[in-house]
């Protein structure tokens, strides 16, 4: 079966200056130890930032080591903490799976704590596209939901996703907002249907991906195990060290860090087992429509 290759993702964004931008030129242990670094970001009163951040009491931010790289950043309040915390995890687990996402940090800029999120111009909301035509788009959001539903992010509505273009008109979908995902939780919150390929959730809001259970089915699990294989990657070790670093500014540190890196390996063990016995092992016949779908993309 043809299909696009998500796995080499500098090749895949192809242009430098969205490696760049998306932190694809750096390993993730250079990227993890920036991002909790205190103070490598600061705070631009003069920099312009979009008017949807700004009603949302957003500000401009910059890095102090390189001010061409620019963020959006909030203060801290109530909740925000442990939502922020949890998100940079799911970004870091992202970055290490070969999963297009704009980072998302809990960082420190003069002593006080900060939401900040990377500032990517030039996109267009998923809402606005026929992502279930377009096999690239289909494609990139059909390998996300694996990370959603090992993140146990069950609030994946269009406005979740962003689409920006390279220099070869290909698009790239950028996943946001990962503040509804419970790495917290013991049990298994999504559960995948016994009789055909679906899964049920116990929260009810919006969705676990825009795509509909359906679509998984038109490929096969050779596609899939292209995200599972980095899954597969992850240590227990490496989750417990991740939960360290993000959580550096919380009093539970250590119980949550254990609690994280438990409950992501047993979900991923999980959430594999269950497309391995739902998704066909290999879909020849589809090789067509995927190789025509990519042409006419191409054209």
């Amino acid at each position: 079966m043809s299909y696009f290759d998500y796995t080499d993702l500098k090749g895949f964004v192809h242009d430098e200056e969205l490696v760049k931008l998306l932190c694809y030129d750096k390993p993730f242990e250079e990227l993890l130890e920036l991002f909790t670094k205190d103070d490598f970001l600061q705070v631009d009163e003069k920099m312009s930032i979009p008017f949807f951040a700004e009603i949302r009491d957003y500000r401009g931010a910059v890095e102090v080591d390189d001010p061409e790289s620019k963020w959006l950043v909030k203060v801290i309040r109530g909740n925000d903490q442990i939502m922020t915390e949890m998100a940079m995890i799911v970004y870091f687990i992202d970055f290490f799976t070969q999963t297009l996402s704009v980072p998302v940090v809990l960082t420190q800029i003069n002593g006080i704590l900060y939401r900040a999120t990377k500032m990517i111009m030039k996109t267009e909301q998923l809402s606005g596209a026929n992502y279930t035509v377009y096999p690239e788009l289909q494609e990139q959001l059909l390998l996300d939901m694996i990370n959603r539903w090992i993140a146990c992010d069950e609030d994946r509505n269009p406005n979740n996703y962003l689409i920006r273009y390279n220099s070869k008109n290909q698009n790239l979908i950028l996943a946001i907002d990962f503040g509804n995902s419970d790495l917290l939780a013991e049990e298994i919150k999504i559960k995948g249907l016994a009789k055909q390929f679906g899964w049920k959730r116990t929260e009810k809001t919006q969705y676990l991906t825009p795509l509909k259970s359906e679509h998984f089915m038109t490929y096969s699990m050779d596609f899939f195990d292209q995200r599972f294989r980095y899954f597969q990657q992850l240590t227990g070790d490496q989750l417990l060290g991740l939960g360290q670093k993000v959580l550096r500014f919380q009093e539970q540190k250590d119980q949550y860090s254990q609690q994280i890196a438990k409950n992501v390996m047993r979900r991923v063990g999980y959430v594999h087992k269950y497309f391995s016995a739902k998704i066909p092992a290999v879909r020849e016949e589809l090789a067509s429509h995927s190789t025509m779908g990519q042409t006419l993309q191409n054209m």
